[in-house]
């Protein structure tokens, strides 16, 4: 059985993965309040994001 809502939350997780990517390698700089956010969360983010989606689309299908 297709499950929809399983494919739109895999669609999210990697369009967020995609914008980790690009702050990773644009080296953007996020700022809260004094303390400057490293650039290796982002590629951790993405890669947990990735693999989320791909866990989704897996579940989806079976």
């Amino acid at each position: 059985m297709k499950r929809p809502a399983s494919l739109v939350a895999a669609i999210l997780f990697f369009v967020m993965a995609i914008a980790q990517v690009c702050r990773f390698f644009l080296q953007v700089n996020v700022v809260a309040g004094d303390i400057t956010v490293p650039l290796w969360p982002s590629a951790l983010a993405a890669v947990v994001l990735i693999l989320l989606g791909i866990w989704l689309l897996k579940e989806r299908n079976s």
